[in-house]
């Protein structure tokens, strides 16, 4: 694998690298390669008019990219030329899809998306790209989890020169598409990825509740006022021309399956409702945040560290502009020279939005820089490494010897209010904690499960489908009968501990009373459902327990369905459950919504 990086009109001109390109090695020798272009500026005759000239002058190439942000404030700006990032492959392969979504929702396109993935082998991961803000690519990538939850996507959001102004577009070969969404699926036996996400941003001040916004992004109501008011009260920015400027370095902050996220606000609207480039759902917790320069720096040369390590051949970087607005520019340069010093062709751009689904992160990010690195082949042992000069420890020492020793009095402040927000949300956790774990299971409780199972409820068009499942340890009186109650505690905790192995992050796990305990599961068919059951009973089934042997467990599963309670959920699971006991326990009983 080989990547170039030209920078149009810096660099060199486009008729400059099209010349190049034609002399190297891997042109010459016709390898497979890809053609990622970052355009500065959402002119479609300009863009039309450079797609026909590269595609006809370099056959054989597969083109494709979005238009970025150009600059965005008179302080501080995106590279304002075309960046274009070539990779070429020895033994792996790639496949473009476009699916242009003036006709067609995401999920739609992400139905079909799945048909086209289950024909690739050895898929690798997939880079994605989408134009129009309000597309919500998130509800795409749900259904590429829904065929394979281990696939790791990254991209971006295209971008436009001007806030508010949403022009964006994405491109492959000679055609533009103003609201669609590209993918492109790299595959191969010798093809490895690896995957980061920095943020950096951390939450300040208390956390508040969004009370009224819909799926396309707009947030209307947080804590039952004007969404605006959050920026209006606590930073005292008012509805003008500015108002991107002043709040990108504040981004809401919420978690997602354990995951910090942030949520840049792109525009205002005068009922005082926010634009937001994803749905932020109803009942999600969120706060102001801040970050500063040194944070953001101190995570990407750790970053830059493990990728180090990887010995990636080609790096592509996607990051939000809010980073540089609140960096300045030198600082972010920064921040992209740790991994370009790793990779010295590595290539990134600005968007309205990142994406990485991995790791518990559902797809969309703001205000986060998402790096990926490649490579076909063996990691190369150390010693017929060539090193850059910084990499590994040099990272370090750069980082030292830019420290200054003076801090300025607004880092000052925002390292007191860090602590002391530190101190109250250290306190509420623990709150938190004793009020929803079971202190014997060290799962959640059943008040915990009432709120997750109303969140889901609330939540249920985010995900493909949501399976709930009631488990019941077989003949648990007994055991406390024949063994004692303190053994029965014993079973309880060593059951939960051995079922929680299971369960990832983004699921919710309790117990529900007595020998009782209830799971939810995002994104399983009802097939899915059934197998996790089966696994999961088998486990517990091979469990051994000091004193009383190997147990069993009988389950009920169900599917959420729109018009579902807590109440009716519940109801349906425990007739399953009921059925399994009755009909010779230690097995799985689902019951089918209708």
């Amino acid at each position: 694998m080989k990547q170039y990086r030209y920078v149009i009109d810096y660099d060199c001109t486009l008729t400059e690298m099209i010349g190049s390109i034609r002399t190297l090695q891997e042109y010459v020798q016709a390898k497979k390669g890809i053609l990622q272009i970052f355009e500065p500026n959402c002119q479609s005759e300009a863009i039309q008019k450079d797609l026909d000239y590269i595609n006809s002058s370099l056959p054989g190439i597969e083109v494709y990219g979005m238009t970025g942000h150009g600059a965005l404030s008179r302080e501080t700006h995106s590279i304002p030329y075309k960046v274009c990032s070539l990779l070429f492959f020895d033994t792996s392969d790639f496949q473009i899809n476009v699916f242009d979504c003036a006709s067609l929702s995401p999920r739609e396109a992400g139905e079909q998306y799945k048909q086209i993935l289950a024909k690739i082998e050895n898929l690798q991961g997939i880079l994605m790209m989408s134009s129009d803000f309000a597309l919500c690519p998130e509800r795409f990538i749900d259904k590429i989890n829904e065929f394979d939850p281990e696939i790791v996507v990254f991209g971006a959001l295209a971008g436009t020169p001007t806030m508010g102004d949403d022009r964006s577009k994405i491109f492959y070969g000679n055609q533009i598409y103003e609201r669609a969404i590209l993918a492109v699926a790299f595959y191969g036996k010798d093809l490895h990825l690896c995957h980061f996400y920095n943020l950096g941003f951390r939450p300040l001040g208390k956390e508040l509740v969004v009370t009224k916004s819909n799926d396309t992004g707009i947030v209307y109501e947080i804590n039952n006022k004007p969404a605006f008011d959050i920026y209006r009260e606590h930073l005292g920015v008012g509805m003008n021309q500015y108002f991107f400027e002043n709040t990108c370095s504040f981004p809401l902050f919420l978690r997602e399956n354990g995951n910090p996220l942030a949520r840049v606000a792109l525009d205002y609207h005068q009922d005082g409702s926010l634009a937001f480039a994803t749905e932020i759902p109803v009942g999600s917790s969120v706060s102001l945040s801040y970050s500063t320069a040194d944070i953001m720096l101190d995570e990407a040369s750790a970053c830059a560290l493990k990728l180090d390590d990887f010995v990636p051949e080609a790096v592509l970087i996607y990051v939000c502009m809010s980073r540089r607005m609140l960096m300045g520019d030198n600082l972010a340069e920064v921040e992209f020279e740790f991994f370009q010093n790793i990779c010295n062709t590595a290539t990134w751009g600005h968007g309205y939005g990142e994406i990485l689904h991995a790791d518990g992160l559902r797809g969309f990010l703001n205000a986060s820089c998402v790096i990926i690195g490649m490579r076909e082949g063996a990691r190369p042992d150390e010693k017929d490494r060539v090193r850059q000069p910084f990499s590994q420890k040099y990272l370090k020492e750069y980082l030292d010897d830019h420290k200054v020793g003076f801090i300025p009095l607004p880092v000052r402040l925002v390292n007191f209010l860090e602590s002391t927000t530190k101190d109250l949300r250290d306190a509420n956790e623990l709150l938190f904690k004793e009020a929803t774990i079971d202190p014997l299971t060290q799962v959640y409780n059943r008040r915990a499960l009432d709120h997750y199972m109303r969140t889901f409820l609330g939540q249920l068009n985010q995900y493909s489908s949501i399976a709930v499942l009631m488990i019941d340890i077989d003949h648990f009186k007994h055991v406390n009968d024949t063994y004692g109650h303190d053994v029965g505690d014993l079973v309880l905790s060593a059951v939960c501990q051995d079922a929680k192995k299971c369960f990832s992050k983004s699921d919710v796990l309790g117990r529900w009373g007595g020998e009782e305990f209830i799971g939810i599961k995002p994104n399983l068919s009802i097939d899915k459902a059934i197998d996790f059951c089966e696994s999961l009973r088998v486990q517990i089934e091979n469990l051994e327990i000091q004193h009383a042997g190997h147990i069993t467990i009988s389950i009920g599963v169900t599917l959420m369905k729109p018009d579902d309670t807590p109440d009716s959920i519940l109801k349906r699971i425990d007739a399953a459950l009921y059925e399994a006991k009755e009909t010779g326990r230690n097995k799985v009983v689902v019951n089918k919504i209708t």
